[in-house]
């Protein structure tokens, strides 16, 4: 095995790795300055800066202005390619008519391309003025859609962080009394796994909940958070998580068992979730478990499950390895089997369900 080591500067002492730092750099000058206010700010500065002609020193004014202002450099210096080689000419054309209006009294009328007659200076000091007026209307209406824009974004992320935030604690807090180990993976499992924070987003409607694989309960509890005082029903193979999720959601409405979800019996449900559990099922269980789930919906109910999708290239194939390794650690027999996409479509749809999917990006 070789191992690299880095030579270290002996008059600069310790340092971090010259691509970690321009990391960091680069990351501190994004974050610079995003409240809309100074989104804007940075926004109007920058248009206004790439109307007015003063080319050859549009880039430093606006990051000499933006470090004098404390303005987003990156976003300000962004703003000025407003002046493009397909607006420029528009650019030209308006300042040099507002121009004219402001100093003039009355707009500039060019027959044609006929250029002749025409004062140079007057008309040099009519785009300078014009495109003042003009960069000052369009750096307003630009900046108007950036502060709108971030500040219904911030809000929006703001508030959905506090509910992603308020969901994992009360989840987290059913765990304290757990082993360490179901403790700690309860945290990073909820931490990490992206499909929590998308079932967050989900209406996961009203009524009793059937988790079909529950493992340690973290999504029946998630779905309690939503709605308290639901009735929570799981099943799974693995004795000991069945224990501890018991253990942990008994304040909860929750009536776990040690069952296969093949042979697994429940009632009407309005939410019915299945997570990463199917690729253990051959094809034609596969397909019976769904039918069943389906037949027993409630009227608006709702079936969530989670499979490998075989179409998305390398991810799917990295992934598939993974269960497979899962696989024989465990020590199946079977290979994890995963239907093409369309196939699921296809039993969901014939079973009378309108499908939706979410690919994991």
């Amino acid at each position: 095995m070789q191992s690299k080591v880095e030579e270290r500067d002996p008059k600069s002492g310790k340092r971090k790795h010259d691509w970690q730092r321009l990391k960091h750099f680069l990351a501190a000058l994004m974050a610079e300055g995003l409240d809309p206010r100074r989104v804007s700010a940075a926004v109007f500065v920058g248009v206004f800066i790439g109307v007015v002609p003063i080319y050859g020193f549009q880039s430093l004014a606006a990051i000499g202005l933006a470090t004098v202002f404390r303005l987003n450099k990156p976003l300000t210096f962004g703003a000025t390619f407003v002046n493009n080689p397909l607006l420029q000419p528009f650019l030209v054309f308006f300042s040099v008519e507002l121009g004219h209006y402001i100093l003039g009294g009355e707009l500039l009328h060019l027959n044609g391309f006929q250029m002749k007659g025409l004062d140079l200076r007057r008309e040099i000091a009519a785009w300078f003025t014009g495109s003042i007026i003009l960069g000052i209307l369009l750096g307003m209406i630009a900046a108007s859609i950036a502060f709108l824009l971030v500040h219904y974004r911030s809000r929006s992320h703001t508030n959905q962080r506090s509910y992603q935030r308020d969901a994992t604690r009360f989840v987290k807090s059913f765990f304290l009394g757990s082993p360490r180990f179901a403790r700690g993976f309860v945290r990073w499992k909820i931490r990490l796994d992206k499909m929590f924070s998308l079932l967050l987003l989900e209406d996961l409607r009203q009524g009793s909940v059937i988790d079909l694989g529950c493992g340690y309960g973290i999504a029946l509890a998630l779905t309690a958070f939503q709605h308290h005082g639901r009735r929570l029903i799981g099943c799974d193979l693995d004795e000991h998580r069945v224990r501890i999720a018991s253990q942990a959601l008994s304040p909860l409405k929750a009536e776990l068992s040690v069952s296969d979800v093949r042979t697994f019996e429940f009632s009407q449900a309005s939410l019915i979730m299945i997570l990463d559990v199917l690729q253990y099922l051959d094809s034609a269980d596969q397909r019976a478990l769904l039918k069943r789930c389906c037949s027993l919906l409630e009227p608006g109910g709702k079936l969530i499950f989670r499979v490998q999708d075989r179409e998305q290239g390398v991810m799917s194939t990295l992934t598939m390895a993974f269960d497979e390794i899962i696989f024989r650690l465990s020590g199946s027999q079977s290979r994890p089997t995963a239907l093409p996409r369309a196939e699921f479509v296809r039993v969901l749809e014939d079973a009378g369900m309108k499908v939706k999917q979410r690919l994991r990006r």
